[in-house]
């Protein structure tokens, strides 16, 4: 009886503790995290995002399922886009940017790990990720193998 009200008193944490766990695949295969620049003075909070430097891999990929809702051309002449991605019952947007030739286009709809642009070797990528309208640290939940982590 005992046995039985423990299965049932910590199954429910831990289904709860399941669905809130988000790992995503790593935009590129052989990337490195390119940390911030030192002795910088911050005026404001710097945006939660991650740069992602490749050498050998030139494809980046979606990090999930979902659509694109946006893309565009940004000052630097390089493209963007924006996927939006449900996971387990909320919203998620990511924000590619850095990318010199896009394979998709708004309103399609990508798969896991499908292509969505191009890089040149060496270049990197900004990849920034929002729960709705709320920043995230895309680093706690990035799957990236091989990524050497940056000090925070």
């Amino acid at each position: 009886m005992k046995l039985c009200l423990l299965v049932i008193f910590f199954q429910p944490g831990d289904l709860l503790a399941q669905k809130e766990s988000i790992r995503l695949i790593c935009p590129l295969n052989d990337a490195t995290i390119v940390p911030p620049p030192k002795n910088v003075i911050h005026f404001e909070e710097p945006d939660l995002c991650v740069v992602l430097q490749s050498v050998p891999d030139t494809i980046v990929k979606s990090v999930g399922i979902g659509r694109v809702t946006n893309t565009e051309l940004t000052d630097d002449s390089k493209n963007g886009l924006v996927l939006f991605v449900k996971i387990n019952g909320k919203d998620y947007y990511f924000w590619y940017t850095g990318l010199n030739k896009l394979l998709v286009k708004r309103n399609d709809v990508v798969k896991l790990g499908q292509p969505l642009g191009y890089i040149s070797p060496g270049e990197s990528i900004e990849l920034l990720m929002y729960e709705f309208d709320k920043p995230v640290d895309p680093t706690n939940y990035l799957d990236c193998k091989n990524v050497l982590k940056s000090d925070k």
